[in-house]
């Protein structure tokens, strides 16, 4: 990756443009039984293939839209900032109004879109100027029982070379800068793609693209 302040956002993440299609393509003839199967007895299989569909495509909108939103948009955010809510669920798009897969891939598509919007008025320098700081609480989990302090040191920090660090005086506060979310969100997508693939390899079933080897999968096991 160029380390140029200059270079524009979309040149420094192209993958944006691809990540909607590998989704569609590796779901493609699925049916609704085969997405909405679990795997109950692996640490990935509590959440069923259209589940991780709907994630990822909340994943951006929450963080571009709400954690972002006013940093980037002021008071005039380029989309309804419904799209940010989860229904009560735990960081999936409202199941009452995105349930079926086509207008879960439409999501997913316009959510992409909206990260090559941001990434248009942008450079390197730009996104690393802009920084954002939140707390972690040492006992904060995630709903599969995780804890949040530990995946943020054992994989994000990890993972991530620089954009995101931990206080120097507050050990439970981290700073990130717009670069890292971008990074962030794309390899959050390959590793859903990943965890797609291992529902689809648990059920006999072949799979069809692939999952460049960066980022959060160098440090997460599919068992």
């Amino acid at each position: 990756m160029s380390d140029d302040s200059s270079t524009p956002g979309r040149a420094l993440f192209p993958e944006y443009h691809r990540i909607h299609g590998l989704y569609e393509r590796e779901i493609e003839g699925l049916t609704d039984g085969q997405m909405d199967t679990l795997q109950p007895e692996k640490s990935w299989g509590i959440w069923p293939i259209r589940r991780q569909v709907s994630h990822i495509a909340s994943v951006h909108y929450r963080w571009f839209l709400q954690a972002w939103g006013e940093t980037l948009f002021g008071e005039n955010p380029p989309r309804d900032i419904s799209l940010t809510d989860t229904g009560g669920t735990d960081r999936y798009l409202d199941p009452k109004r995105f349930h079926e897969m086509p207008d879960l891939l439409t999501a997913l598509k316009d959510a992409t879109a909206l990260a090559l919007e941001i990434l248009g008025g942008e450079t390197l320098g730009s996104l690393r100027e802009k920084t954002l700081t939140r707390r972690i609480d040492p006992n904060d989990a995630f709903a599969t029982g995780e804890n949040r302090l530990e995946w943020t040191k054992n994989v994000t920090l990890k993972a991530h070379s620089s954009g995101y660090w931990q206080d120097e005086n507050d050990p439970g506060l981290f700073h990130f800068d717009l670069e890292y979310t971008f990074r962030h969100i794309l390899w959050e997508a390959y590793a859903h793609l990943k965890t797609i693939q291992a529902h689809k390899k648990a059920m006999g079933l072949g799979v069809r693209v692939d999952i460049p080897e960066v980022g959060y999968l160098k440090y997460l096991k599919w068992e």
